[in-house]
């Protein structure tokens, strides 16, 4: 309330008190300065801006490969490292942090930016129905589901209560029937879309260029699976062109995969593609441990997989897409409607891995240096 002093000293309708002469103003510049006090004083506090909740959805967490130069003894008491967090996440918390996000952590207590708190859940396929349960009926405010196969259990889980949901990285979302159109999505899907079907045959020819004596190629997926299926029609047409052999291997377990790999040697097959498949992906660890165990060089279709061991890798980064997405993230936290927001494709990128080279008794070839995006030593 302003002080009954000072509305005396204005001279109210109801003080009796003469109005100030226009042509002597009795009002000082220390009756604003108490008046502007009073106002200050009455205004209602303002309300701290509530924290954007993300919540992130993936299959997992995956096995990371135990790095093993030739061969060598299994230890089978040896716990596997696990991942504790997708690479697509780590770029989307780096990238909202550039954006003037900060993650809301008690070691971010005096940082300034809009707060966030990122759960993230990875399971199996009923584990994340259960979170993404969970995640509709809290509601958080946005859904990051990696794979297919998480975008597609968002979407059924969040039917009766929508929540934007952003993929950062899927090969045909429309086919998929998760948007109307890349470039209006319509409903509350939308994110990044990859090239990891597209690029196949391009693997097979820089695969080729690092290993020229490639003849026999092992491709491993499970039956069935959409992006493999697609994947393998260019991987078949390069091979014929170039003159390799396919062997195509089905699995649909860990176990399966595991006793399939053990056929891997150097007379069987002269290297391994990973083909767009998320149980694969999920179980590379096996892979990439029997490559560098039994000197088969395997070729990958993300950068990550090039760190864990591939001699190479040719298709979308993980960290940069999920970069892409922490802007999906911004906007939409400013008003936003991802139906309204154009599905973003990410450019190919190769990486290969002279250390793994080395292993494998592989001399990479200085034309696919010189292409390389990164080189890991």
């Amino acid at each position: 309330m302003i002080p009954a002093d000072v509305t005396k000293f204005i001279g109210g309708a109801d003080s009796g008190a003469p109005r100030p002469s226009l042509h002597k103003p009795r009002v000082s510049a220390l009756y604003y300065a108490v008046i502007a006090g009073a106002l200050l004083t009455c205004a209602p506090p303002a309300q701290a801006q509530k924290p954007l909740d993300i919540g992130v959805l993936a299959l997992g967490p995956r096995n990371m490969p135990t790095w093993r130069c030739g061969p060598s003894p299994r230890l089978a008491s040896a716990e596997p490292r696990r991942e504790t967090k997708p690479f697509y996440i780590t770029g989307l918390v780096d990238e909202l942090e550039k954006l003037k996000y900060v993650e809301n952590k008690p070691e971010n207590a005096g940082k300034s930016g809009r707060r966030f708190n990122l759960d993230v859940r990875m399971g199996t396929l009923p584990e994340i129905k259960g979170f993404a349960k969970e995640f509709a009926q809290k509601p958080v405010d946005v859904i990051v589901a990696v794979a297919t196969t998480a975008v597609r259990v968002a979407q059924e889980e969040t039917r009766d209560r929508p929540v934007p949901i952003l993929f950062p990285g899927i090969s045909d979302p429309i086919g998929d029937g998760f948007v109307q159109s890349l470039a209006r999505p319509g409903g509350f899907i939308t994110g990044v879309s990859h090239q990891q079907v597209q690029g196949s045959g391009k693997r097979v020819e820089l695969f080729k260029e690092i290993v020229p004596g490639l003849r026999r190629l092992i491709t491993i997926r499970r039956p069935g699976y959409g992006p493999a299926e697609k994947s393998m029609v260019e991987i078949r047409d390069a091979a014929e062109r170039l003159k390799i052999e396919v062997l195509d291997w089905i699995v649909e377990t860990r176990e399966a995969l595991r006793t399939a790999l053990a056929q891997v040697k150097p007379e069987i097959a002269d290297g391994i593609m990973i083909l767009p498949d998320s149980f694969v992906i999920a179980n590379v660890d096996l892979i990439l441990e029997v490559s560098l165990e039994q000197r088969v060089p395997t070729f990958g279709l993300q950068d990550f997989m090039a760190d864990w061991g591939a001699v190479g890798a040719y298709g979308p980064s993980a960290y940069q897409a999920g970069g892409r997405i922490a802007r999906y993230v911004d906007k939409i936290s400013k008003g936003a409607k991802p139906g309204d927001l154009p599905v973003e494709p990410i450019d190919p990128t190769l990486v290969v891995n002279l250390k793994a080279a080395e292993c494998l008794g592989v001399a990479l070839p200085l034309p696919v240096l010189h292409q390389a995006d990164r080189v890991i030593r």
